[in-house]
């Protein structure tokens, strides 16, 4: 196991910082370290339209071989994380079942979300570039899991911003409770993408440095499911 007492701690974080998510956690990989992103809210780069055509077709793809392993080795450090009384709660994805969700067209080739279900009956997530997935030291990108019971927004998510391997992006990726079908990032500026849904996750790209000022789930007929907003100050 890679350096499997450095830095554990900074692998298992609560997945928003300003709003109790429960069992909500997150780890992200980049380079030769796993590191904890932070949630923050950064703005949306509408999609192509080939993304959306991409979606359905991505459904179901079979995970290579270095994803599968991302999920295992982060079963690993969860699992001895519990071990040492410090994550009780961590959920276990089960690695046999992961399989692709989403997938978005960028200028540095696609960008995948793959999903796996958790032992607690939630979902675990891992998002990463299509490029980077056959990296020296494992399959590089960001992962979440959410757990079965909603927290109070309705929505889990994770954010990566400031990659070293693409400067132009930060993604967005998580899961929407309910019978979202799609979800609306609105950007500071007033402008909405709206992100399609498929078994319950969701996908987007972003410019670095762009602010999302809320996210809106819909179900089929358009109808809101939830909504996110960054709390006030105070």
């Amino acid at each position: 196991m890679d350096a499997y007492l450095d830095g554990l701690l900074d692998e298992l974080v609560t997945a928003e910082p300003r709003e109790a998510w429960g069992d909500v956690l997150r780890r992200t990989r980049r380079s030769r370290r796993r590191y904890a992103a932070v949630v923050s809210v950064v703005g949306a780069l509408a999609l192509a339209p080939a993304a959306w055509a991409a979606v359905n077709a991505f459904e179901g793809t079979p995970a290579p071989a270095t994803v599968v392993q991302s999920f295992v080795g982060w079963d690993a450090r969860t699992q001895a994380l519990a071990a040492a009384g410090l994550a009780a709660k961590a959920p276990i994805a089960d690695a046999t079942k992961v399989r692709g969700v989403l997938q978005a067209q960028t200028s540095d080739g696609p960008l995948d979300l793959w999903a796996a279900p958790a032992s607690d009956g939630g979902t675990c997530m891992f998002a990463g570039w299509a490029s980077d997935l056959d990296a020296p030291n494992g399959a590089m990108g960001s992962s979440m899991c959410v757990s079965a019971s909603p927290p109070s927004s309705n929505f889990g998510w994770a954010q990566a911003s400031d990659l070293p391997e693409h400067p132009s992006y930060s993604d967005i990726f998580g899961y929407a409770y309910g019978d979202a079908a799609t979800v609306d990032a609105t950007l500071a500026d007033g402008n909405t993408t709206r992100l399609p849904v498929v078994e319950h996750c969701f996908l987007g790209v972003f410019a670095n440095g762009a602010t999302i000022v809320s996210l809106v789930s819909r179900d089929s007929s358009g109808g809101i499911v939830s909504s996110w907003s960054p709390p006030g100050p105070g």
